[in-house]
């Protein structure tokens, strides 16, 4: 099991999350703890940059990363 590179500094998870800490929590257990590269943040993160994330995109939202990607 490999941890993302971005758990700590995911502003998803530092920010966005920090009123509903147990969803946090089984967001990171899923996508920053298991498997990263599912993750819909990360997706987008690794092919167009930290500034092409929305901060509304949630790790789930695979057809909005998608949407994005295709865009670019």
């Amino acid at each position: 099991m490999r941890e993302c590179p971005r758990l700590v500094t995911c502003p998803f998870f530092n920010d966005k999350m920090a009123n509903k800490p147990a969803t946090a929590e089984l967001y990171k257990q899923r996508y920053c703890r298991d498997d990263f590269e599912s993750c819909a943040r990360y997706m987008v993160f690794a092919k167009l940059g930290k500034e092409k994330v929305p901060g509304s995109l949630f790790p789930n939202d695979i057809k909005c990363a998608r949407d994005i990607l295709e865009k670019g």
